[in-house]
C-alpha cells in the first residue's frame, strides 16, 4: 500500500490505514529516536509521541509522497527537543546528529563463512569506519547518514535539511572523500 493512499485513508478517519502506517514506519521512527537518544525507554516514549503528533497533523502534510520523510523530521525534532530539555550542553547545533558507532545499524555481512577472526576483522573495520563518520562536520554526517543508513535520496536529504540538491550532493561527496582518504591506510593493510 503506497503512502498517498494510507494518507488519504487516514483523512477519512481510517484506524486500519493509520494501523498499516505505524507498522510501516515503527522502525524507521523507533532507530531515529535510539541513534540519537541512546536510550531505549527515551526512544519508545518519543516514537509514541512521534505517531501521535502524526494522528493529530496528518491533514498538515503537504507532501503526500514523503511520508517517511516527514516522519523522520518529527522523530528527529522530538528527540533533539527531550535531549534539549535533559543535558543543554550537550544539545548544541554542533553535535544534535552525533551518532556513536554503537548505535548505528549492523552493515549487511558477507555471504561467506563466519569465523572468529572474520567476525572480529569486521567488528574492528566498523569501529574504524564509524569512528571515521563521527569526524565528519555535522552536515556531511547527517547527509552522509541519512542517505547510506536511512535509505534516503538526494531530494528527500534536501526537503529534511533545508537544502539545495547541489549542497546534499556536495556534502555527501566530501563526506565520501574525506572517508576515502582517511581510511585508505587501515583497509589497504588488512
Amino acid at each position: 500500500m503506497n503512502d498517498k493512499y494510507l494518507v488519504e485513508k487516514i483523512l477519512q478517519n481510517n484506524d486500519v490505514a493509520f494501523s498499516l502506517l505505524i507498522e510501516k514506519y515503527q522502525g524507521l521512527v523507533f532507530n531515529t529516536c535510539y541513534r540519537l537518544l541512546n536510550n531505549y525507554s527515551d526512544a519508545q516514549d518519543i516514537s509514541q509521541d512521534v505517531f501521535l503528533e502524526v494522528y493529530r497533523s496528518i491533514d498538515h502534510l503537504r507532501n503526500r509522497d514523503d511520508l517517511s520523510g516527514w516522519l523522520f523530521r518529527i522523530a528527529y525534532s522530538k528527540s533533539i527537543s527531550l535531549l534539549r530539555k535533559k543535558n543543554p550542553a550537550k544539545a548544541s547545533s554542533n553535535t544534535e546528529f552525533d551518532v556513536s558507532i554503537n548505535q548505528l545499524e549492523q552493515i549487511p555481512k558477507h555471504t561467506e563463512r563466519v569465523t572468529p577472526e572474520r567476525t572480529l576483522e569486521e567488528k574492528e573495520s566498523k569501529e574504524v569506519l564509524f569512528k571515521a563518520i563521527d569526524k565528519l562536520p555535522a552536515n556531511q554526517k547527517r547527509a552522509l547518514l541519512l542517505h547510506k543508513f536511512e535509505g534516503h535520496s538526494h531530494k528527500e536529504i534536501c526537503e529534511i535539511m533545508d537544502l539545495t540538491q547541489a549542497s546534499v550532493e556536495s556534502l555527501i561527496y566530501r563526506a565520501k572523500i574525506y572517508l576515502r582518504k582517511s581510511l585508505a591506510f587501515y583497509f589497504k593493510n588488512i
